[in-house]
This record gives structure tokens, sequence and C-alpha cells, in this order.
């Protein structure tokens, strides 16, 4: 039974690479090869920024004789990483998966069915610490010297890391779960979202102080962590060839999985079949008015994106970032411009590139506003619901699209204002940039809907796969992050030949309308013939 639950779930995780919605065909090789390499793109680009990181700490900490300390950070980062990107999936994939019940119902036992869900999600976790490890060892084997002894203590740590990272989003999910009883799941997940951001922001803007205070203050350091964490220790010194402290590591990590998954066995059951219980409201139909079909289908988009945790988090970030640095962008008006009269003294006047370069900012973020490219496959098994109703699919499409439109555009074009305004913009340039990054978040919207529906995948367990996992999402953003770079590529082309920024800009804004008028007669002809076909 184990080793079937096992597979499901792993196909499961799998299935947005392997197959399509109701179809069961296989994608093409070319389709995984793209998906192959995309993976694998981040993932080196995620590990080169881990070498740099551990290169620069290497060196200074074995001059202070505190190799151990260097692996102890690397475990450090390690668990960091995987908490701080495992709680939620964690937590939805144990207590929100919608196949519970179902096997719940089973005769199957509570234990094994949790057992199947953690051991793929410790196979994530086991990734995310090989992230940063991995790399770590590389950099010492090379700046200071290989062993094989300590190499293979190294890699056997990265395990050990995985199954404390792992019981500890365990835990952190379990609470949560308990806490979303209570509260607004969706508003929990947003808040937890924009601290991410927050705080990831914060550490990049102050990551060369970091980095000169953990090369310089090893001993302080040091010294810390043999107070207060004392596993980390353990860990450090038996990544560098000390096998008892290995060993005494693996076990505390290995005690508290067990003990962890003994708890959540006993738990489980009653976490996992509880319904929030919610008051009977009666319905006043003297209240009611009637809507359009259009107004009917945005307000229950309206109610499923602010309903949905998984939803709400992963596709707003464009727009909290956008709004974000309206707000940084006004508050740090002076010290910006102060640098503009510093450039400038220095023979670099970027003052009339102004408008270039706010364009460009904007839109970077605006093409990250794919609420659409989800909102097909998000129907799953309820498409039958819209597609019995009174309404032609050219009806449902345009409502998802002006949902879309409305949940995004606003943003963009008031920060394109507020930005154009405040540095001083001339009154042209002020409406090019608040008109391009709107624009540009419209055509995200047609591009997003037609991967939707080019890749709509109906069948799913948790809304995190069309979200996350699903080719549209995946395929929409690479598409759109494309066009401000053609846009820039073609800026530079065409820089020495005598054209303005604001001649640039107008041209740019009449092809992207160009470009958005196209996808919308193509939403109404195949996309419509599309959605018939689902």
């Amino acid at each position: 039974m184990m080793k079937a639950l096992l597979v499901l779930r792993l196909r499961d995780m799998l299935a947005g690479l392997t197959r399509q919605s109701r179809q069961k065909s296989r994608k093409g090789r070319g389709m995984l090869v793209l998906f192959a390499v995309l993976y694998l793109y981040v993932g080196v680009v995620l590990a080169g920024m881990m070498c740099m990181l551990f290169g620069q700490l290497a060196l200074p900490y074995h001059m202070l004789g505190l190799d151990w300390l260097y692996f102890a950070m690397a475990g450090l980062y390690a668990l960091g990483l995987s908490i701080f990107g495992g709680v939620f999936t964690t937590q939805s994939q144990l207590y929100d998966a919608k196949d519970n019940d179902l096997l719940l119902s089973m005769p199957i036992k509570p234990g094994t069915i949790l057992l199947s869900r953690l051991l793929p999600l410790l196979l994530l976790n086991l990734l995310f610490a090989a992230l940063v490890m991995v790399p770590a060892s590389v950099m010492y084997a090379v700046l200071i010297g290989f062993s094989p002894l300590n190499f293979l203590l190294q890699l056997l740590s990265v395990m050990a890391v995985t199954l404390l990272s792992q019981a500890i989003c365990c835990l952190l999910g379990w609470g949560l779960h308990l806490l979303l009883r209570k509260v607004n799941k969706s508003l929990a997940s947003l808040l937890y979202m924009a601290a991410f951001l927050g705080l990831y922001f914060y550490i990049y803007s102050q990551a060369g102080n970091i980095m000169n205070s953990m090369a310089t203050e090893g001993a302080a350091i040091a010294s810390a962590l043999e107070s207060w964490v004392w596993p980390i220790c353990a860990l450090g010194r038996g990544c560098n060839g000390e096998w008892g402290y290995f060993l005494l590591f693996a076990a505390i990590c290995a005690a508290v999985f067990g003990l962890v998954y003994w708890i959540l066995s006993k738990t489980f059951l009653r976490s996992a079949t509880f319904r929030r219980s919610s008051s009977v409201r009666k319905l006043d139909l003297s209240r009611s008015k009637a809507a359009t079909p259009a107004g009917a289908i945005i307000f229950k988009e309206w109610r499923h994106f602010l309903g949905s945790p998984v939803y709400l988090t992963n596709m707003s970030v464009g727009i909290l970032l956008t709004a974000a640095l309206a707000v940084a962008g006004v508050i740090l008006r002076g010290k910006l411009l102060g640098m503009l009269e510093e450039y400038a003294v220095l023979g670099l006047d970027l003052r009339a590139y102004l408008p270039l370069i706010l364009c460009a900012l904007l839109a970077f973020l605006s093409c990250m506003n794919f609420v659409s490219a989800p909102s097909v496959s998000l129907e799953g098994r309820n498409l039958w619901i819209l597609k019995a109703m009174p309404l032609s699919g050219w009806q449902i499409i345009s409502a998802k699209l002006k949902f879309h439109c409305l949940l995004t555009t606003p943003v963009a074009i008031l920060a394109g204002l507020v930005l154009s305004a405040a540095y001083g913009c001339g009154i042209w340039d002020i409406l090019l940039c608040a008109l391009i990054p709107g624009v540009l978040s419209v055509l995200c919207g047609l591009v997003g809907m037609v991967f939707g529906l080019k890749w709509a995948r109906l069948e799913w367990l948790s809304e995190a796969y069309p979200c996350k996992q699903g080719a549209a999402v995946g395929i929409t953003m690479f598409a759109m992050m494309g066009v401000p770079a053609v846009l820039a590529v073609c800026w530079f082309a065409l820089r020495n030949s005598g054209i303005t920024p604001t001649v640039f800009l107008t041209l740019a804004l009449a092809l992207l309308c160009v470009l958005c008028f196209g996808l919308y007669r193509l939403l109404k002809g195949w996309g419509v013939r599309k959605w018939d076909s689902l």
C-alpha cells in the first residue's frame, strides 16, 4: 500500500511535466527538454550564488582555525532555506490535499497516508539543502583542500539536515494549520509572502555588510553558536571530519524527525478531517441585485482569488512589488535625485533617460502579473458548471480577462503616474510611463489566457499545481520577461541613430498595442473553439 501511495504522490507531483489536462497522451520531447533546461538553469544559478557566498568565507574561517564554523554556517543556511521554502508546502500537502477524505475513508492507517506525503516532501527539502551544502563543500575542497572522508561526511550531513528541516516544517505546518482554523487562510498566506519579500530585500540590501561581519567576526559567531545552538556546532565539526560529532548530530535529527512523525500520526486524522464551522446565513432575496453575466463571473473570480491562499500569494507578487516600487520611489526621491546629480557631475547625465528607466522597471514588474494564466486550469472538475451556464465561450473568456485587467492594470498605471510625476518628467513622458506598464499588464493577461487555454490542466489534487507547476504559468512568465528584453535590445541597437527615449517609448507603445489587438483577435476565434473543446 505504501508503494502505491508513494507512486501516486510522485506521479501527481510530476504531472505538470508528463501529461496534459484530460488527455493522457504524453507531451512532446521538446516540452520535456524545455522544462528540464529551465529547472537546470535555476539550479545552476542558485548553486552559483552559493559558491560565491561561501567562497568569501572559506579562507577567513580557515585562517582563524574555524573550519567547523564554515560548515556550521552552511548547515544553518540550508536549514533556513528549507524551512522558509517548505512550511506552506508541507501544510498544504499534509492537510489541504483534496484526496484526504477519499484516502481516509479507505482501510489505510493515517500514519501510512502521512508517511506517503512526507517522503516526497523530504525529497524537496533534500534538494533545498543540497543546493546550499554541496556548493559549500565544493568551494572548501577547491580553496582549502579535499578529503574523501570529510566529503562523505558532508554529503551524509545533507541528509541529516533534511530530516531536521522537514521535522521543523511539519511542526510549523501543523501549527499553521491550527492557526488557519481561526483566521483567513489567504490573508495569512499574503502576509507571509509580504514578510518574506521584505526580509529578502532587506538582506539583499545589506548583503555587503552581512558578509563583512561574517568574515571578520567569526570568533564571536562561533561562541554564540556553541552557547545557543549546540547541534549546529556538532554538524560543523562532523562535516570537518569528526565522526563522533556527526553521529551525534545524525541521531538528534533522526530522533526529532521520528518524534514529530509519531505526534503527527496520532493527530493526523482529526486535523485532516477538521471542518471550519460557520453560521448559517439566511438569504434575503429582496436585497439581491441582478448582475450581468460578465459581472457574475468577475465576482466569482474575485471570491476565488481571495479565498485561495496559493492563487493569491503566487499571482499577486507583481502587484505588491509594483506598489512597493512606487512607495519606495517617492520616499527615496531626494536620495535618488542626489545620486543623479552626482552622476551628472561625473559626465553621465541620466535625467534625460528617466522615462526609459522608469518604464523598464515598471515593465519588468508588470510582466509578473499573470493572474489569467492558471485561471482556466483552476476551474478543475468544476468546469462543467461554467459550461452548463447559458453563456458563450467568449463571454467567459472576456470576463476572466477583465478580472485580470481590473486587478493589475490600475496599479501599474498609478505607479507610472506617481513615479514619473515625482521625478519631474514631461507631460507626454508621464503618459508613456503610465500607459506602457498598463498595456503590458493587459498583454500579460492576453498571453496568459492563450497559454492557459493551450495547456489547460483540469486534473489536480492541490491548487498549487496549476499555480506553481503548470506549463501555462511557466511559459507565460518567460514569454513576458522576453518582451522588455527585446525592447531593451532594440533600444541599444537604435540609441546611436538619433532617436530620443520619448520617441522610442512611443513606438514601443504602438507595437504593444498591435500585439494586444492580435492576441485579442486570436482569443475571439481560436480561444473560443479551444474553450468549447475542453
